[in-house]
């Protein structure tokens, strides 16, 4: 039977975000012209040409889950890109990368790394894993069963006076901000999202040890009466 502790981990996610110039696609060619706007035409017609550069993270990315996972070529389903998005699921996990344009600057593309769908949490922490994503990673994401209410959290925090901790928020409390200074990082808490960003990037098996810490410092306590 599952645990909650096993529930919190099968639900995380591991996200690399990253951006790049519309450009340097590999699909770009002379005759393109740059998105002046973004809207569904330029976002499609940037994950259209972004197909390229996908497909040779999947490559790498196949390549390397043969030879360091030691996968059979039957246990790697590979979903090849389609409208921005390709995928790997491997045994353990779904490996997942897009491309998609920047709603804020139509000359950017915003890629999106991440690993999810944990069947076996465990694995995250092998050797195998930690050489395969190794200083790749560098923040968690989960979808909490329950909301967060960030307004009770920052009560909590600033009635503990909670030492080593540097916590920020909006006026009408929607979000919240810890900088964690003895692991640099900061936790981010909006409700329906919890994040763990660290500053320098590190294995599946750190980040998620980081992440059920902060989990169970700030988040699982017991609340104060």
């Amino acid at each position: 039977m599952a645990t909650p502790h096993d529930t919190l981990l099968s639900g995380l996610t591991l996200v690399r975000t990253r951006r790049s110039r519309v450009r340097e696609l590999k699909g770009f060619r002379k005759s393109h012209q740059l998105p002046a706007e973004y809207n569904d035409h330029t976002a499609a017609f940037v994950a259209r040409i972004a197909a390229d550069d996908l497909s040779e993270d999947l490559e790498q990315r196949f390549a390397d889950f043969r030879r360091q996972l030691q996968c059979r070529r039957t246990e790697l389903i590979v979903s090849d890109p389609e409208s921005g998005v390709a995928a790997i699921n491997t045994p353990w996990f779904e490996y997942r990368v897009s491309a998609t344009l920047a709603s804020d600057d139509t000359t950017e593309v915003e890629w999106r790394w991440q690993l999810s769908d944990f069947r076996d949490p465990p694995k995250l922490s092998t050797p195998e894993v930690t050489q395969a994503f190794h200083g790749f990673f560098d923040t968690v994401e989960l979808l909490p069963a329950q909301p967060v209410d960030p307004a009770e959290l920052i009560d909590q925090i600033e009635e503990r006076q909670v030492t080593g901790v540097v916590l920020d928020y909006d006026r009408k409390a929607t979000w919240c901000t810890l900088q964690i200074k003895g692991i640099s990082a900061t936790l981010t808490v909006s409700g329906d999202l919890l994040s763990l960003h660290l500053h320098q990037p590190a294995s599946p098996g750190k980040l998620i040890e980081s992440f059920l810490q902060m989990h169970g410092e700030f988040i699982a306590r017991p609340r104060l009466r």
